[in-house]
């Protein structure tokens, strides 16, 4: 997508950066007991239903689940809902995600955003999200694990795909400059920045990139040389097209109009072979399909489910299992992995 090479022109987003993009808010916390077991025993005999006493009047959990619901409960349900998709078809696959697998992940997390350990990642990081340690293992990183490996049985690396991916590392490239009207600003806007370039030299075209509202702004508008191949098509033809110089004419895109100048021609990196980079290409490669792979697998999981969601009212009455009704959707039992909740 062309969004996508605007966006890595502005910013290199790390993975770990991403996962915590996604919806982290959870309404549950795991926290320790710190009463000693004989207390525990005793406490225990007021029954499973008994969470607090108040002047020895009870509130029970039922009272509690009613609170939470009402407070939090819809939005926790989409997760919840959204998890189960998971959970059951990394089930009917046989895939798992083990909690050492899980420690596994968060400790990349950590690495990769330079934090000394968990305690720290849960305090500078996961609260200003509003979110527990226990909740990121369990509704990001568990099911992204599980994603992903889902989506690897559906990924394949061939010949076309390595040759591709070394003609984009070490073929030719554009360097270029680019002005991005957003969307919201209109074609109209984008129209007179072109008539006043045209026909003007790149001096001219950098001091007005300079003068745009965006990040672009400080570097006049430089963002990294296109390749071949690359995620924004659009680009990629009028930069290869282009003369050295030569201005584009406007190019709509997701975010917004384009406004593209190339400047100069990168030659190949002749002093590279193919077989010799095979291997490290095959690996990024498969690492970036599977990361494609990903959102549309969950998709299509989505897409076919049978959703019933009562709570926020959004249910199909033919597709809801009633008494004496002969339905192939009958209620069964819960295919999910079992949960390591408190």
């Amino acid at each position: 997508m062309p969004s996508n090479v605007l966006r890595r022109s502005l910013t290199v987003l790390s993975i770990s950066s991403l996962i915590l993009l996604m919806d982290l808010r959870g309404t549950y916390t795991q926290a320790p007991s710190t009463a000693p077991q004989s207390q525990r025993n005793v406490v225990s005999g007021l029954g499973t239903e008994v969470v607090a006493l108040v002047n020895n009047v009870p509130i029970t959990r039922e009272e509690l689940a009613n609170e939470l619901i009402a407070r939090k409960g819809r939005q926790f349900l989409e997760l919840l809902i959204n998890r189960r998709i998971i959970e059951q078809a990394a089930a009917k696959a046989n895939v798992t995600a083990t909690d050492r697998e899980v420690e596994e992940e968060l400790a990349e997390v950590i690495r990769s955003l330079k934090l000394k350990n968990a305690a720290e990642f849960e305090s500078t990081v996961l609260k200003q999200r509003n979110t527990t340690l226990f909740e990121y293992k369990e509704d990001v990183l568990r099911p992204a694990i599980l994603m992903r490996k889902l989506a690897e049985k559906r990924v394949q690396v061939t010949e076309e795909d390595l040759r591709k991916a070394f003609e984009a590392n070490y073929g030719e490239k554009v360097q270029c400059r680019i002005i991005l009207v957003p969307k919201s600003d209109g074609l109209g806007v984008a129209l007179k920045i072109y008539d006043k370039l045209k026909g003007k030299g790149i001096d001219e075209f950098i001091r007005e990139a300079s003068q745009q509202p965006s990040q672009l702004a400080a570097t006049g508008g430089k963002i990294r040389p296109i390749n071949r191949h690359s995620a924004a098509p659009e680009l990629e033809r009028a930069a290869f097209s282009l003369r050295d110089g030569e201005m584009s004419e406007i190019i709509e895109v997701q975010e917004g109009y384009v406004i593209l100048l190339r400047e100069k021609l990168i030659p190949a990196d002749t002093g590279i072979r193919f077989e010799d980079v095979r291997e490290q290409l095959r690996r990024e490669v498969y690492k970036r399909k599977v990361e494609a792979e990903i959102p549309l697998l969950f998709n299509e999981l989505r897409a076919s489910a049978v959703i019933n969601d009562f709570l926020n009212n959004r249910f199909d009455i033919k597709d809801v299992p009633l008494p004496g009704r002969n339905s192939p959707g009958a209620l069964a039992p819960s295919s999910s992995a079992p949960s390591s909740h408190p």
